[in-house]
């Protein structure tokens, strides 16, 4: 094995923001200004699965300082957004369903932010309120109200390898247990954020926020709005954290519709509570898992059932639980394998990436597993493991060679050690 270079391990080295964050140099989304700015504020869903059935802006627009409020009426021609599945609108309109309580219903623009948010509460909403879907379980019963038109199961994908009839056989131990994950936050410190502008002279808008999906983002305001990409421009200002918060939409097209609208500067800032609501999570997963053992304790088969809740929308919901079906063996060399995964809508909001992206949560589960299985053995955990471990050459459960940088067996040692762990062979 190549031993890690010693270039930066172990020493000290210049990080190249260190100096400005510390000294409050930097520049984050919600530290630009403009003269003449305006401020917007989004109205925001009454409930979380509901027709729309009257939206009433009269009072909100007479309120001094509001300068305008964008509805679906503004904008009949804006497209559905999203990062891998364009569905989820920029506005829900009249006779459209709100499917999640961060669903956009208005945006306002106006002087200041108090103006704005005076605003916002002055509009007035009436909804046909539905049954709201909360667990991905009734989601998937035949029956249930379909919270899109296409199904409730937004994905499903399957994994094979080897025999698991054949691995069950071979087992002396099968353990069957169901883990389950919640939904997380990523809190980045820097809340959604961002500024706009429309450049009259050359069609573009440019707009600060931070992304992490800097092209992507480009691409996906543009299809929305229907403006070539070249005529979009997201320029980056010091991200404040991310953690796959903000790889998807948050602020960009509302800054661009309301800079088309008034030709002037535009600000918007989430509160935490509305990036709490409104934006990505980490997925919920109900993992299902039966795995057979030899008295030897050598892993013979592992079956996974993953079922796994991506919100009111899709975003990356379809990559996250695919690839932590993936993991579901986690760094340890099994034959026979057969995978499930279920993406799932409900009324919750919807979840995306975050660090990890699906393979986290497939963690709690396999070492969960691993623990109850050494001890159903009376095998040391630590040996358990390192007996099972992958090395150069291991097959992942979709059949992926290993071929370098495989170093379980020695992390695992390591952390042994660390730990004054007593019994590791």
């Amino acid at each position: 094995m190549e031993k890690m270079p010693k270039k930066y391990v172990g020493k000290n080295i210049l990080k190249v923001d260190a100096q400005e964050k510390v000294t409050g140099k930097a520049i984050y989304p919600d530290d630009i200004y403009f003269d003449d700015m305006l401020y917007l504020k989004i109205k925001r869903a009454t409930h979380p699965h509901a027709y729309l059935r009257r939206i009433d802006i009269s009072k909100a627009q007479k309120l001094p300082g509001v300068v305008k409020i964008i509805t679906t009426a503004d904008i009949p021609e804006v497209k559905n957004f999203g990062l891998i599945i364009k569905d989820q609108p920029v506005l829900i309109g009249i006779g459209q369903k709100m499917r999640y309580m961060g669903d956009a219903l208005a945006i306002v623009i106006a002087e200041t932010k108090e103006v704005a948010s005076k605003a916002v509460n002055l509009i007035e909403v009436e909804v046909e309120e539905l049954e709201v879907i909360s667990d991905p379980l009734r989601a998937m019963k035949k029956g249930a109200p379909l919270i899109h038109q296409d199904g409730n199961i937004l994905a499903t994908h399957y994994l094979e390898k080897g025999d698991i009839k054949k691995g069950f056989a071979q087992a002396d131990v099968i353990v069957e247990n169901e883990y389950r994950t919640s939904f997380l936050d990523q809190v980045p410190l820097q809340v959604e954020a961002g500024v706009g502008i429309y450049d009259e002279e050359n069609g573009v808008i440019k707009i600060w926020a931070a992304t992490q999906w800097l092209h992507d983002t480009q691409a996906d305001v543009a299809q929305s709005l229907g403006f070539p990409k070249e005529k979009i421009r997201i320029i980056q200002p010091v991200i404040g954290g991310a953690f796959g918060k903000k790889e998807d939409i948050s602020v960009h097209i509302y800054l661009a519709l309301a800079a088309l609208e008034t030709k002037k500067p535009v600000k918007l800032t989430y509160t935490r509570e509305e990036s709490m609501i409104a934006q990505s999570k980490r997925h919920p997963f109900i993992i299902r898992v039966k795995t057979g053992v030899t008295n030897e304790g050598y892993l013979t088969a592992w079956q996974a059932e993953i079922i796994s809740d991506t919100g009111a929308y899709a975003s990356s919901g379809l990559a996250v639980v695919h690839k932590g079906m993936y993991h579901c063996t986690g760094p340890y060399n099994v034959d026979n394998v057969k995978g499930v995964a279920y993406t799932v809508y409900t009324n919750n909001t919807y979840a995306g990436a975050m660090r990890g992206f699906g393979a986290t949560q497939m963690a709690f589960a396999y070492e969960s597993q691993m623990d109850i299985l050494a001890r159903k053995l009376g095998i040391d955990p630590i040996q358990f493991r390192l007996q099972n471990a992958y090395d150069i050459g291991s097959s992942t459960p979709n059949s992926q060679i290993l071929t370098h940088s495989v170093g379980v067996k020695e992390t695992i040692k390591k952390a042994a050690e660390i730990a004054g762990w007593k019994g590791v062979k």
